[in-house]
């Protein structure tokens, strides 16, 4: 509708700040899912993502979820059936994804498992109602994602697309395993001491170690600190107005002005696609942080959210510290004929 060279800027700042404000005085159920979905849907790719493969990651994401959390109300009171149910997911998860680091089943499949473990046994919330909130959520996103898209249509053309490695990993059933054992030990241990962060350490560890080359990893781990960081820096203004008592639309405006500033420094240091969704996720979920707590709160949960990264990549180095990967070439090379 509106044409302009700025679009994609807009589409990816307006539309999940104005998405989580709503979400969050409105009472909903993890408002900060949606917008979350709809920076990862936004910056999948540089034009609109097809309808077919949003609603197929819909559809995946709802029998995912609610065929895991039928499973494993089942076997909530019995834990030892539970923890090899879930030590039997993140296998799965693992094999698929050193199958292939981009299979987003194996990403779904981690996530379910660990906001659902950490909800059913940490929480003492109903995960029945689990797999409908992500369903809705998600429904949400690919709403709000197409309604940008067709206010503001545009291709992303400032953002470089990530490079593409023709080296896989060699399936290691043993380094799998080890793998998987690790995963449940971290969340029986982390939800054993009552932290406010297992969801957090455990999902930067679960992306960290299940990326299958040693290079990937140590991309990660520096791409994830630097853009919690800048997340930090970032809504440092949005915090220090909201403890001053601002009305809310102030920190709508507030929010919205320093997420174009993110927008224009990622462009300016041109990064690519990758690291623009991990810096765009950290500003939402850092300014859904913000203006959930209060005061001083909001300081601290943003400045815990740092050392809880810190400690999940020191835990992440020294789960792969202890594993050997060998990389292999995914395509075959065609032998070249020989000459005489």
């Amino acid at each position: 509708m509106f044409h302009s060279a700025v679009n994609p800027i807009i589409r990816l700042v307006f539309f999940p700040v104005l998405l989580l404000f709503y979400l969050q005085y409105s009472g909903a159920i993890m408002p900060f899912l949606s917008p979350v979905f709809v920076v990862i849907l936004l910056t999948l790719m540089p034009s609109k993502p097809p309808i077919n493969l949003s609603l197929k990651l819909l559809l995946i994401l709802f029998f995912v979820s609610f065929v895991l959390v039928f499973l494993g109300g089942a076997l909530h009171d019995t834990p030892t059936g539970y923890g090899l149910f879930c030590w039997g997911l993140f296998f799965w998860s693992f094999y698929r994804s050193h199958d292939n680091p981009k299979d987003i089943m194996a990403s779904l499949i981690s996530i379910v498992v660990i906001i659902m473990t950490v909800m059913n046994f940490q929480m003492g919330a109903q995960i029945d109602v689990l797999p409908w909130v992500m369903f809705k959520a998600f429904l949400i996103a690919i709403i709000v994602a197409y309604v940008s898209f067709w206010l503001f249509p545009g291709d992303e053309k400032d953002i470089a697309m990530d490079e593409t490695h023709k080296e896989g990993a060699q399936t290691n059933l043993a380094l799998i395993i080890f793998k998987a054992t690790a995963m449940c030990l971290v969340l029986a241990v982390l939800i054993g001491v009552g932290s406010s962060q297992t969801i957090l350490i455990t999902l930067t560890i679960s992306s960290m170690i299940t990326i299958p080359i040693a290079n990937d990893h140590r991309v990660f781990s520096y791409n994830k600190v630097v853009t919690t960081i800048l997340g930090i820096l970032f809504t440092l203004p949005i915090m220090l107005l909201s403890m001053c008592g601002l009305p809310t639309w102030v920190l709508i405006g507030v929010t919205i002005f320093c997420g174009l500033q993110l927008a224009c420094y990622s462009i300016r240091k041109q990064c690519r696609f990758s690291v623009y969704q991990l810096l765009f996720t950290n500003f939402i979920v850092l300014t859904y942080q913000v203006i959930h707590h209060q005061g001083t709160d909001s300081l601290s949960a943003e400045f815990l959210r740092l050392l809880s990264v810190v400690i999940a990549i020191l835990v992440g180095m020294l789960i792969l510290s202890l594993t050997t990967q060998v990389a292999v070439p995914l395509a075959k090379e065609q032998p070249k004929a020989q000459t005489e």
